[in-house]
């Protein structure tokens, strides 16, 4: 009786053990799993690792000529700038340490006291606004991101109304020729 009782114990145990080893290798991938997506939620993703960040200088603003919230930061391959002052056309990409409402906020007041008129703002996952001002347009795209950061993606450029008469076929002399931009 007493080889049955071991034999008994012997077979629990190594049942226990089996499933605890089970248990072990689940909680171990999901800790792995984890901290993964929790180092590509705090990094920022692809977008800062990718590029090289850099502080806007005074020299970078006063080519740029629109406002720009304090202590933002540009990604280097993802800015494009063409031209400067009230002839800069270009894509800037930026990063912020406040909330997305707070930019927002801060660029419709700011441009808006630059001479910009606002044409729309969507709000969603992200925040889109539509400026213009004289024969230049401006679209800002701001994004959430963790812990009340956030990044915006400046796009400026030029505006005629032969391209918008175009666009959305206003003018009834359409012809087969191309258009200018001028």
């Amino acid at each position: 009786m007493a080889q049955g009782l071991e034999n008994r114990y012997t077979i629990i145990m190594v049942y226990f053990l089996n499933n605890l080893k089970l248990v072990l290798i689940a909680l171990i991938t999901f800790t792995i799993t984890s901290c993964a997506t929790v180092n590509g939620l705090m990094s920022g993703g692809d977008e800062e690792s990718s590029s090289e960040v850099k502080e806007i200088s005074l020299n970078k603003r006063l080519q740029i000529s629109i406002p720009i919230p304090e202590d933002s930061r540009y990604l280097t391959d993802k800015t494009v700038i063409f031209g400067e002052g009230e002839r800069f056309t270009g894509v800037l990409y930026l990063l912020h340490n406040v909330s997305a409402d707070e930019v927002v906020e801060f660029y419709r007041v700011s441009m808006r006291d630059d001479g910009w008129s606002e044409i729309a703002i969507v709000r969603s996952d992200f925040i889109l606004m539509n400026f213009d001002k004289e024969d230049r347009f401006a679209t800002i795209k701001v994004n959430r991101k963790m812990f009340d950061n956030s990044s915006s993606e400046v796009t400026i450029g030029p505006k005629s109304d032969t391209t918008i008469n175009r666009s959305i076929n206003i003018d009834n002399n359409i012809t087969d020729e191309p258009f200018t931009i001028q």
